[in-house]
């Protein structure tokens, strides 16, 4: 068995001190030279039968090998091996020479000392190729032995296939029309090796619709001499139908006269329906190169797709930002951040529903599950939605047959359904169209239906609309945004609610319906808990630490929340944070997680063990947004984990959060 390939090329070294041994392992190390010191001479054998490509040593190593180690391990090696041990020797290796022949190994190279680390890095090298060598004999003999084997195996096969291999002989007498046949060939027939079986006989048993191609064939061997080759089903007398290779030659007289017809059979019956198999096989694997490469197509068009709806936010945003720096006009202003506010809300939609299906792919999105009100997820939908909607002055109709409707389902994502499809058929209805949204009771199934009187769907690809990466019609999609990822997201939240979705569609033209079924909650669920504004404080006067090494998120954040009323400072690594924090006093520290040197983590951690500050409340805003990634947060101590970019709402809702969390603890310990 050969070594590993990283074994096999390293060098062992043995010297009399380790600090001999560490200073050759690291000349060795710069000559890229993979090196393992060894204490011993006994540790220098065990490794040596792990594999090595040359060893390295003293001759007092070599001197007081009284007991033969290294030359049985030498001896032990197999034939084609002879293992370079290079020795370190003074006078030319006269101390050497004193000891019998048998102790010093056939392949020892003696190197005089003192000697140059050049030379010493070339001898090794030169070992080592010398090694590789001997590696390259004996992957030739080994190469040699194996098609040795695989002869002798060929040749057994070839004997036992020959004796045993179901061949079946036959006879036919020209003349009389006598055939005779063995028991093999009596079989291949479906006849038992007792029964008759004549000319006749076999000629009804082939299938009738190669009866005229067997019957050609024969009549042309007979009168050409040419060899009978024939593939034919032959019918049992059980009706089975079974596949038969016929092989034979005329036998002609002297005069050219054609006397007999002899041959051989065979069951190729399992053949022929591997062979059908295979064809089938050949189909299935065109059909699925057909698929991939479909998928690539779609793929290569999300790619392109991707980087137009990325760059199309970009230009707005930079555009917009030009004029808050130059135009005076507040309206101006005011306009041109809306626009850039919504391009932002689009690109960070765009990557949102990018990591939603990354996460859902790998399995690793979880549900919030907890029982929802079905109006509550419908009124977070619409609302969302709405400035597409009302931009492209479409007309919505939202019909709630049941407010009750409860759900046991992650709100969130519920609202991500309902939104994907409004947006869906948003993008999908020309401008002035109308929207439907109905929500009902069917039993113990709640149905949400979206209807639109867009350019609808051809019926034969109602299905492919749910595939990841499926649009449609592309240029109508393109004009308005997307990746094509929003149905296929669709599709896979429901069913991981346990639910169902389907489209409909009249065909082009006329519209579309996508309707969604959800299990509803069980009788008696409890009621979802809202948290109360009782403990609301003002925030005028709380104090908020913001930590990024990002100077100018940072300096952006701590305005915004000093124009909420907040009063902040800024720090831009972990140990000023944990200065400011002492200093400043803050009732709450925005910490960004990926800070140089300490990270965020360790920050909270050392917040959190001094107990002046246990009362501090600590948010993580970073760009890290997995349940993996929000479960170390807590876990390090953070209150709140908050994922980059979140907009003024989401951050005001946080700190509002922390606030009335505070003033209710403040108020029991008052009560």
């Amino acid at each position: 068995m050969a070594p590993e390939p990283d074994l096999a090329e390293r060098v062992l070294v043995l010297m009399p001190t380790a600090r001999d041994a560490q200073r050759t392992r690291l000349l060795l190390q710069e000559a890229h030279v993979s090196c393992t010191t060894c204490s011993d001479l006994a540790e220098l054998c065990r490794e040596l039968q792990a594999g090595a490509g040359a060893a390295l040593l003293t001759e007092e190593v070599l001197a007081h090998d009284s007991a033969g180690q290294l030359a049985r391990a030498l001896q032990s090696q197999p034939t084609w091996s002879a293992l370079p041990v290079l020795v370190l020797a003074r006078e030319a290796g006269e101390r050497l020479g004193t000891l019998p022949r048998s102790d010093v190994p056939a392949s020892v190279i003696l190197v005089e000392c003192p000697v140059r680390t050049r030379s010493l890095v070339s001898v090794v090298l030169s070992a080592l190729r010398t090694r590789r060598h001997q590696y390259q004999i004996r992957d030739a003999i080994l190469l040699r032995e194996g098609q040795a084997s695989e002869l002798l195996a060929q040749k057994e096969r070839l004997r036992f296939a020959l004796s045993a291999g179901g061949l079946g002989s036959w006879e036919l007498n020209l003349g009389t029309l006598e055939l005779s046949c063995s028991e093999l060939c009596k079989a291949n027939f479906g006849r038992h090796p007792e029964q008759g079986f004549s000319y006749s006989e076999l000629k009804k048993a082939i299938h009738p619709l190669d009866r005229e191609r067997v019957s050609e064939a024969i009549e042309r061997s007979v009168s050409t001499g040419a060899d009978y080759d024939q593939e034919h089903r032959v019918v049992w007398a059980n009706g089975e139908h079974h596949w038969v290779m016929m092989r034979g030659r005329a036998i002609f007289d002297g005069r050219g006269g054609a006397l007999r017809l002899v041959g051989v059979s065979f069951d190729v019956t399992e053949r022929q329906r591997m062979h059908e198999a295979l064809q089938e096989s050949r189909s299935e694997l065109a059909r699925q190169a057909e698929e991939l490469r479909r998928a690539n197509q779609r793929k290569d068009e999300f790619l392109a797709t991707l980087a137009h709806e990325l760059r199309n936010p970009l230009a707005p945003i930079r555009t917009g930002m030009e004029l808050l720096h130059e135009s005076p006009d507040n309206v101006a202003r005011e306009h041109t951040l809306s626009v850039m506010q919504r391009q932002v809300s689009h690109m960070v939609r765009l990557i949102d529903d990018l990591l939603d299906v990354s996460r859902i792919t790998r399995g690793k999105l979880e549900l919030a599950r907890e029982p929802v009100s079905l109006a509550t997820a419908i009124d977070s939908a619409v609302e969302a939605s709405r400035p597409l909607i009302e931009r492209k002055r479409h007309e919505l109709h939202v019909e709630l047959g049941d407010s009750s409707l409860a759900l046991d389902a992650d709100l969130t994502r519920i609202a991500q359904v309902i939104g994907n499809l409004l947006n869906n058929a948003s993008n999908y209805t020309p401008p002035g169209g109308r929207i439907e949204l109905r929500a009902e009771r069917e039993g113990d199934w709640a149905l949400i239906r979206v209807r639109d009187n867009g350019i609808g769907i051809p019926p034969d690809r109602l299905e492919e609309v749910f595939e990841m990466f499926s649009q449609i019609n592309r240029t109508l999609e393109r004009s308005q945004g997307g990746l094509g990822i929003g149905l296929a997201l669709v599709r896979r939240l429901v069913e991981m609610h346990g639910g169902s979705v389907h489209a409909e569609s009249p065909g082009p033209g006329q519209g579309s319906t996508f309707t969604v079924r959800l299990p509803l909650a069980p009788a008696g669920a409890a009621e979802v808990s809202v948290p109360s504004p009782a403990f609301a404080q003002a925030k005028q006067q709380q104090r908020v630490l913001v930590v990024d090494d990002n100077e100018d998120a940072a300096e952006l954040l701590s305005l915004c929340l000093e124009q909420e009323g907040y009063l902040t400072a800024i720090a831009h690594d972990g140990p000023s944070a944990l200065s400011a924090v002492g200093s400043f006093r803050p009732q709450i520290v925005i910490l960004d997680i990926g800070l140089p040197g300490m990270s965020g983590y360790d920050v909270a951690r050392a917040l959190r063990q001094d107990e002046r500050f246990s009362a501090l409340a600590l948010i993580a805003l970073t760009g890290w947004g997995t349940p993996g990634d929000k479960e170390k947060a807590l876990d390090a101590g953070f209150d709140l984990h908050l994922t980059k970019p979140v907009d003024a709402r989401g951050l005001n809702g946080a700190l509002s959060q922390l606030e009335n969390k505070a003033a209710a603890v403040r108020y029991q310990q008052a009560g």
